[in-house]
């Protein structure tokens, strides 16, 4: 299982909005924080924006900031936005193709650790990793 630096960096994004809890936060500032490229960065928040996780202003006091409280996000929410919620094995994907997903004796483990991860990132809020309570 590995999560990309797109779905890592959106989480620390996240939790840099919700820290620097001001009006708007620019694109210059998170990516002075958070080391990331201003075109990276661009990238993933354009991605929250989209599903309506940030708002965005224009203008000289634009900038991203959070469309909801730090307790109503989750990791789980944030991860699906970037593609980066983990799929243990490839043939638990809706595309798989796989001839022995009928038949195969493991898959039962894999759909059972896939929830258990799903639901682990589900209860942790982005609160929780400002308090570093998870």
């Amino acid at each position: 299982m590995k999560i990309s630096s797109k779905g890592r960096y959106a989480v620390e994004i996240m939790v840099d909005i919700a820290k620097n809890n001001k009006d708007f936060a620019s694109v210059n500032e998170i990516a002075s924080r958070q080391n990331i490229s201003i075109k990276y960065l661009e990238q993933i928040v354009s991605k929250l924006v989209k599903a309506k996780l940030l708002v965005s202003s224009r203008g000289a006091n634009g900038g991203y900031r959070l469309a909801k409280s730090p307790n109503d996000y989750n990791i789980a929410e944030i991860l699906t936005v970037t593609g980066d919620m983990p799929k243990l094995a490839p043939c638990l994907s809706s595309q798989s193709s796989c001839p022995k997903k009928d038949e195969c004796e493991a898959i039962g483990c894999w759909e059972t650790l896939n929830a258990l991860i799903y639901t682990y990132l589900k209860n942790i809020t982005l609160q929780n990793l400002i308090d570093k309570t998870y």
